[in-house]
């Protein structure tokens, strides 16, 4: 199993950043290599997202179960359903006194032998690449 863990300083609020992450249904507006996304059976501190992405020639779906926190502010991501033997993501926002720290952690292990070893070297550069975005769409909707 991968794990990868960056922290990040925003100028946006915690509360900001929190709500850019619940919004699953965005992800493909933004997110590189999400071709579709969309949630499910959305309540204040759940909700199930399908997203679907591609590389290339690539293609896989996945469904995760999606947990919402109030205190501390955070969001946890396991997969449901997909290529993965085990997915689990979690974000965690701190309030700072220019915006927020956001720290991320993602574990995962691809059950397709296939996308283990064309796809677990890179992760780190994606993981890069997934944060970027989030970064650029807060300056996109915040500023």
């Amino acid at each position: 199993m991968q794990t990868v863990k960056v922290t990040r300083q925003s100028p946006f609020t915690a509360q900001q950043m929190f709500e850019l992450i619940c919004d699953v249904d965005s992800y493909d507006q933004f997110i590189p290599y999400c071709t579709a996304a969309r949630t499910r059976n959305r309540s204040e501190t759940e909700m199930l997202g399908d997203l679907a992405i591609g590389y290339k020639f690539l293609r896989e779906t996945y469904t995760s179960k999606i947990t919402m926190q109030r205190d501390p502010l955070s969001v946890t991501v396991a997969q449901a359903k997909g290529p993965f033997r085990h997915l689990h993501n979690h974000w965690v926002f701190e309030e700072t006194e220019t915006g927020c720290d956001v720290h991320f952690e993602l574990q995962f292990d691809f059950a397709v032998p296939m996308l283990k070893k064309l796809i677990a070297p890179m992760m780190d550069r994606v993981v890069e690449k997934f944060i970027d975005a989030f970064e650029a769409r807060a300056l996109e909707i915040y500023s």
